[in-house]
């Protein structure tokens, strides 16, 4: 029974020029498909994600995220971008690994208590104060006076 091979080699070595379009190529060392889309163009197919090994820890410097590029009109939508940049698209602070918010969108996120009750995202005046348990599962608000005004 006749067989089909495809043109195969390490992703170093994926051809540059003369190509013809429609030619699928497949690295063997990284598992990626690429098809010609001209003589000295190729298109990487990207894989299915559900497909994929799990990531067990993250190098936000050198690993990369792959996102949709929705305003994309010609190209490839596929775009990369390391953990560290998507993180700083979205304004979440270097070297943070837990949840944090922002005050308004648009702002800096941060913890509510922050590091010691008094430069965290949440601030108290002098009429109020701001704990947390030692478990550092929630944060109770004490309120000293609240004045409401005069008549």
């Amino acid at each position: 029974m006749p067989r089909l091979q495809l043109k195969r080699g390490l992703k170093a070595n994926l051809p540059v020029s003369g190509m013809l379009a429609g030619e699928p190529m497949v690295t063997t060392d990284r598992g990626t498909l690429h098809v010609a889309t001209g003589a000295a163009a190729k298109l990487p197919i990207v894989p299915a994600i559900d497909d994929l090994a799990t990531l067990g820890a993250v190098d936000g410097a050198a690993d990369l995220l792959i996102l949709h590029d929705a305003s994309e009109a010609a190209a490839q939508k596929e775009k990369k971008i390391t953990f560290d940049a998507f993180k700083t698209a979205l304004n979440i602070p270097a070297g943070a690994s837990d949840e944090k918010v922002a005050a308004v969108a648009g702002g800096t996120s941060g913890y509510l208590f922050g590091t010691d009750g008094t430069n965290g995202v949440l601030r108290m005046n002098a009429s109020m104060l701001m704990s947390k348990d030692a478990g550092n599962g929630f944060v109770t608000l004490a309120v000293g006076d609240v004045d409401c005004g005069t008549f």
